[in-house]
């Protein structure tokens, strides 16, 4: 072979092999593994971050919810108290006139006592005769 043959040849080999190399194979190369596995955390960690304010915020109505409620459970606490202690103020006084009354009533009760053996005690002074049958049943049919 002539050496213009042999130099063509040559070129020929390293044109096909610098070409050959220049090509990317068709499986991925290390940095755009490691470009996807960054995005995919990224999205991830961006995910975490929204999850995290979305949390935070049902805490916050959370606690203001506590809190209206123990307010809540406050004003009906004080109000309770403050109808209790209503019931028993009327309690007592309903106590003290039901004494009062049943002091009046035994007062009565004495009272009529003394009339009635005041009156006795006049009849029998009056030496009058002993009540009969007939006009016990008279006084008894008229009423």
């Amino acid at each position: 072979m002539t050496r213009s043959v042999r130099i063509l040849a040559f070129l020929l080999v390293t044109t096909l092999g610098a070409y050959g190399c220049m090509k990317a194979p068709d499986t991925p190369s290390t940095a755009a593994i490691q470009n996807t596995k960054l995005e995919k955390l990224e999205e991830e960690y961006r995910s975490a971050i929204t999850t995290r304010e979305q949390l935070r915020q049902k805490l916050l109505a959370a606690e203001q919810n506590v809190a209206t409620q123990k307010k809540a459970l406050a004003d009906a606490n004080s109000a309770a108290a403050a109808e209790r202690d209503a019931l028993k103020a009327e309690v007592k006084a309903r106590t003290g006139e039901r004494d009062a009354l049943q002091g009046q009533y035994d007062t009565f009760r004495k009272t009529l006592r003394d009339m009635i053996g005041t009156a006795d005690t006049a009849v029998t002074k009056l030496n009058l005769p002993a009540p009969t049958e007939s006009a016990a049943t008279s006084l008894s049919n008229r009423n």
